[in-house]
């Protein structure tokens, strides 16, 4: 039975999304698009059903494009047993994406509370730094102004010296 072949455009029709969509999805996600001699894109059934999947991803269960790849990767390196046969994903699939996807959410969401944390503290180290610069700058001048003072009242001159000895 001979694959059939979809352009761009009609997949553009079928899954009702610009073309710049489709390009967008394939770099980012990094999808193994077939091309012709001419290297226009020809896509199978297959990536069909993949570019499905990763709309409902996105629309249905609100995932970025990120958590969408990683669960594909996942998902592919599960499904290596045979790597000539066109991934196809069923309903288990879409579930096993979904828990890996929000797995992969819910680890983000725990780094970035961590970093959040992680600049308050630096903030916060920075603020009593600048402090502590601070201090040392008003010590630093009151001493400054005490040596001034000393050097001051040593260089009274010898017309003072003179009057003090008289």
């Amino acid at each position: 039975m001979k694959d059939i072949y979809y352009k761009i455009g009609e997949v553009s029709e079928i899954l009702n999304l610009e073309p710049y969509t489709l390009r967008y999805l394939e770099s980012s996600l990094k999808l193994k698009i077939k091309r012709d001699e001419r290297g226009e894109r020809l896509y199978t059934d297959s990536d069909l059903d993949t570019l499905r999947l990763i709309l409902q991803l996105k629309n249905e269960k609100g995932l970025n494009t990120t958590a969408i790849k990683l669960a594909l990767e996942n998902l592919n390196e599960a499904n290596n047993n045979d790597s000539n046969v066109p991934q196809v994903y069923n309903a288990a699939d879409f579930v096993e994406i979904v828990n890996v996807a929000r797995n992969i959410m819910q680890q983000n969401d725990e780094i970035l509370a961590q970093n959040k944390r992680m600049q308050e503290k630096l903030q916060a180290l920075e603020e009593a730094q600048k402090k502590m610069n601070n201090e040392n700058t008003a010590r630093w001048d009151e001493l400054m102004g005490a040596v001034r003072a000393e050097i001051a009242e040593k260089k009274s001159g010898w017309l003072t010296k003179l009057i003090r000895n008289k």
